[in-house]
C-alpha cells in the first residue's frame, strides 16, 4: 500500500455502524485523517454520536442517514464504506462518483468481474469523469489469496500456477455478516455465494498477473450444514441448518489447474492441534521449482480489514479517477 500523506489529512466520512466501522473508528483516532460524518443505514439511528454506535463512548461526530446530502455537501473528500454488499453498496459508489468524492470500502476488490458489466461501465465511466477514486480491499479478497499470490508469482519462472487455500474460524464474525451474507442458522443449500463470489475475484486477479484471459474459474463445495444443535457468534444453529462453508474454484488451462483457490469457514475451523494452517499458498513454476508460504492469522479478522482499509486511503492518492483493483495500489 501507498502511504503519501494529504499534508492535513483527509476528510472522511465513514458508512456503517458494525464491527469494521468499529474498528475504522479506533484505527483513526491516532492517525491524520479525520472522520468529519458519519452515516447509517437505519434512520432511526440517525442524530447519535458515531462513537456511541461503534465504540461505546462519543468522539463528537454526528451521524445522518442522508448519504447522498454528505456527499453533496462538500464536507468529505473520501467515504470509507463499511456497509454490507448489494443495492446500496452499488447506490453509494453511484453518488460517490456522480459527486467526486473518494470511496474505500471491503465489499469486493476486482470491479469488473464482480459487478455486471453495464453496472461496472456506468460506475467506472462516471468515476473517470469527475476524478472520484473507488478502491476496494481486505483480507479475504484483497491480500491473502490474491495479492500475496500475484507478488509471488513474479519470483518463478512461467507458467505458474497457484493453490492457495484459506481457514476461518467464523465464531468472531458478525451476526449481519453471519445471517445474510453466508445464510448460518438458515437451510439454504449448493454454493456458498459470498465465499464463492470472493474466491472467484481472488482467482480473476491472479489470471489477470498471470496472463490467462478470460479463463473462467469453476465452482466446487459449498455451504456445510451442521449435524447437532450449535452456537455461532451471536446466532442459534439448528441440527441440518447452515453452520459455515467449504467453498473451492479451480481455473484450468487445457488439462492443467493453474489455479485452485479454497476457503472454509466453520465455527473453531484451525483451532485444533495439527491443523492446516489458517492460510497455505504454494506456487509452481515451469521448472518445478516452488514457493511455500504458511501464514497462521488473528482470529478476529476485523483489525486487519480496517487496517488495510485506512491504509488505502493513502494508497489511491496516486490513482486516477475510476474503479481500480486492490492491485492498482501502490506497496513501498
Amino acid at each position: 500500500m501507498g502511504n503519501t500523506l494529504s499534508p492535513a489529512g483527509v476528510r472522511l466520512g465513514l458508512y456503517g455502524s458494525g464491527r469494521t466501522a468499529a474498528e475504522l473508528v479506533t484505527a483513526l483516532r491516532s492517525g491524520p485523517h479525520s472522520i468529519e460524518q458519519g452515516i447509517v443505514h437505519a434512520p432511526r439511528r440517525a442524530g447519535s454520536d458515531l462513537g456511541e454506535l461503534t465504540i461505546g463512548a462519543p468522539i463528537g461526530v454526528g451521524t445522518t442517514s442522508d448519504l447522498e446530502a454528505v456527499l453533496g455537501s462538500g464536507k468529505i473528500e473520501l467515504l470509507l464504506y463499511a456497509g454490507l454488499g448489494g443495492p446500496r453498496h452499488i447506490e453509494a459508489m453511484a453518488l460517490c462518483a456522480e459527486y467526486g468524492v473518494d470511496m474505500v470500502h471491503a465489499c469486493f476488490v476486482h470491479p469488473r468481474s464482480s459487478l455486471p458489466e453495464p453496472v461496472y461501465e456506468a460506475l467506472d465511466a462516471g468515476a473517470r469523469s469527475t476524478g472520484s477514486r473507488i478502491v476496494g480491499t481486505g483480507m479475504i479478497p484483497g491480500l491473502w489469496l490474491d495479492v500475496l499470490p500475484c507478488l509471488l508469482s513474479s519470483g518463478l519462472p512461467a507458467p505458474v500456477s497457484v493453490e492457495a487455500s484459506r481457514v476461518s474460524d467464523i465464531s468472531a464474525w458478525g451476526a449481519d455478516v453471519l445471517a445474510q451474507e453466508l445464510g448460518v442458522g438458515s437451510r439454504r443449500e449448493g454454493t456458498a455465494v459470498e465465499p464463492d463470489r470472493a474466491l472467484r475475484e481472488s482467482a480473476r486477479m491472479i489470471a489477470d498477473v498471470l496472463g490467462l484471459g478470460e479463463l473462467e474459474p469453476e465452482s466446487q463445495g459449498g455451504l456445510v450444514a451442521a449435524g447437532e444443535d450449535v452456537i455461532v457468534g451471536s446466532l442459534a444453529v439448528r441440527r441440518g441448518q447452515v453452520l459455515g462453508f467449504d467453498q473451492h474454484v479451480v481455473l484450468r488451462q487445457g488439462e492443467s489447474d493453474r489455479i485452485r483457490l479454497s476457503w472454509r469457514g466453520l465455527p473453531g475451523a484451525g483451532s485444533a492441534p495439527g491443523e492446516k494452517k489458517a492460510v497455505e499458498v504454494t506456487l509452481t513454476g515451469a521448472d518445478g521449482s516452488q514457493i511455500l508460504v504458511q501464514v497462521s492469522t488473528p482470529r478476529d479478522p476485523y483489525p486487519g480489514t480496517a487496517a488495510r482499509m485506512v491504509s488505502a486511503v493513502d494508497g489511491l492518492q496516486a490513482l486516477g479517477g475510476g474503479l481500480h483493483p486492490t492491485t492498482a495500489l501502490r506497496i513501498v
